[in-house]
């Protein structure tokens, strides 16, 4: 199995700032602050005795009190789930992500959210928060049950992915019947935990069903 290249977030301009000990006087090999504008449009101040130099480590990550957040991003209130998989540089064969991504990330209002919290730019860090966001939203900005049923309604398979804020195709679907899943059970489970997920939701209608 080959190894995961580790994602980097991009720098769309990089501007070299005032010396970190002018004492030492401005040598070629003196370092430098830079201020530099990563994809996102967020301002971080980091070091470095060049521009390549500078990123690499502006690169590593947030590293007090050399590499930090200077200004957070504009809000943008059209931001689309689209257009943060660009910023991200998430790569095509990410399917699994950029298909959670949308689920989760499924309004402006809740991609500025991801912009506002993430910090480094890595595989490990934007898989952390988008599933922290997802337990938030899941325990304090639910799918109404009204909304939920009337959409069971139509297409139950697009209802239980909104419910559960997980992509769910046909044979989810399928394994929930055979479990004897309905619109009132998924309810009657959201109201007893929150945070369970549709494989726990279809495993726990399983035991009830053997049960019977």
């Amino acid at each position: 199995m080959s190894k995961r290249r580790p994602r980097y977030q991009a720098v769309i301009e990089i501007i070299k700032k005032d010396l970190v000990w002018p004492e030492l006087g401005d040598s070629p090999e003196a370092i430098h602050y830079y201020h530099l504008t990563d994809s996102l449009g967020r301002k971080w101040q980091t070091i470095g005795c060049h521009v390549t130099d500078a990123i690499k480590v502006f690169r590593m990550g947030d590293y007090r009190p050399w590499t930090y957040i200077l200004g957070s991003a504009p809000y943008d209130p059209n931001l689309t789930f689209q257009e943060l998989v660009q910023m991200l540089h998430i790569r095509f064969k990410d399917r699994d992500l950029k298909n959670d991504m949308q689920i989760i990330l499924n309004s402006p209002a809740r991609c500025n959210q991801f912009v506002d919290k993430i910090v480094n730019v890595n595989h490990f860090s934007v898989f952390k928060l988008l599933y922290e966001l997802k337990n938030e939203y899941l325990v304090h900005e639910p799918m109404s049950e009204s909304s939920f049923e009337s959409m069971y309604s139509v297409n139950p398979i697009e209802a239980l992915s909104h419910f559960y804020l997980e992509n769910m195709d046909t044979l989810d679907y399928w394994e929930w019947k055979r479990a004897g899943g309905t619109a009132e059970l998924a309810i009657s489970y959201r109201k007893g935990n929150p945070e369970l997920s549709l494989i726990e939701a279809i495993e726990k209608a399983e035991r009830s069903r053997a049960k019977q």
